[in-house]
């Protein structure tokens, strides 16, 4: 009997309508970054018209940094940011999603032979990383609007 409640209670649109939605997570509060780079996001905007970028957010000055990457893999990355740490310093914290390029082994030890700590935000949760979804969003429609040139 119980079972038949549920699969019609499950088919019934007007219950699916009227059910309180799940509680969504509560959005983390990071502390308040000490200095320049002292915490960065991290995330890749794209493909958009054809190119994919590395977001890179520094969150004392909010300063957006993006890198035009031929590849995504792990090794890419690295280079990328090894490129913006010897401009900017390194940072004391890193902020990514779980993309496989930031939770490999080789990225791992990249940033702990750097004394980074790295923060993975919970997946299925990009509000914990709010400051690179905002700038990836921010660059997407920004590319959008280039009709001419080259963006990279």
């Amino acid at each position: 009997m119980d079972k038949q409640i549920e699969t019609w209670v499950a088919s019934c649109g007007r219950c699916q309508e009227t059910r309180p939605s799940p509680p969504s997570a509560p959005i983390l509060e990071w502390e308040t970054p000490r200095g320049p780079w002292s915490r960065i996001h991290i995330d890749f905007a794209g493909p958009t018209k054809g190119h994919t970028f590395l977001i890179t957010v520094n969150t004392y000055s909010n300063w957006l940094e993006v890198s035009a990457m031929k590849s995504t893999t792990t090794e890419a990355v690295i280079k990328k940011l090894n490129k913006l740490f010897t401009t900017h310093g390194l940072p004391d914290m890193l902020v990514s999603d779980n993309g496989p390029q930031f939770t490999a082994l080789a990225f791992e030890k990249f940033l702990a032979e750097r004394g980074i700590r790295h923060a993975l935000i919970a997946p299925a949760h990009p509000a914990a990383n709010r400051r690179a979804e905002r700038k990836v969003r921010y660059t997407k429609n920004t590319i959008q609007k280039i009709e001419t040139g080259d963006i990279q």
